[in-house]
């Protein structure tokens, strides 16, 4: 669906080239925007928001978004059963973070990612079922 993105990640961020803008690549990045958004109103994070700033956080929801790539790839394709989230890909890009903040932002990456996936079925463009065909939605989402 066509959203109305007031956070600092870019749709562009999610495709290099045209053939790029397919339907898992638009999830993706309501995804990374469902992540942005339940960092900010998380109450336990707030010094992780102060720490870091909108702009940075914004890089990892979209960088995280698209590390979640395979692991959705892997889930679609009958490879695994479920999306797995890794901690790992957190601590790949924090680095110097305790285990209990990768914990939180994992967990609030499972409950974005499910309520992206949960609004699949009554979306129009259906993202998750024709997942590498082109989504027209790329191309008008104002910048």
């Amino acid at each position: 669906m066509i959203i109305q993105n007031t956070t600092p990640i870019r749709v562009e961020w999610f495709y290099y080239i045209e053939g790029n803008k397919t339907k898992l690549n638009w999830f993706l990045f309501e995804f990374s925007l469902e992540y942005y958004d339940a960092i900010n109103k998380s109450a336990g994070l707030e010094d992780y928001r102060n720490q870091y700033g909108e702009q940075y956080i914004a890089q990892f929801c979209a960088y995280l978004a698209r590390r979640m790539k395979e692991s959705l790839l892997n889930e679609l394709r009958g490879r695994t059963k479920r999306v797995i989230f890794y901690e790992r890909y957190i601590s790949d890009f924090y680095p110097n973070h305790g285990s209990e903040l990768d914990y939180a932002l994992n967990q609030l990456a499972m409950d974005a990612f499910e309520t992206v996936q949960s609004r699949c079925d009554e979306c129009p463009q259906r993202c998750l079922f024709d997942y590498m065909a082109i989504s027209s939605y790329f191309d008008e989402q104002p910048n």
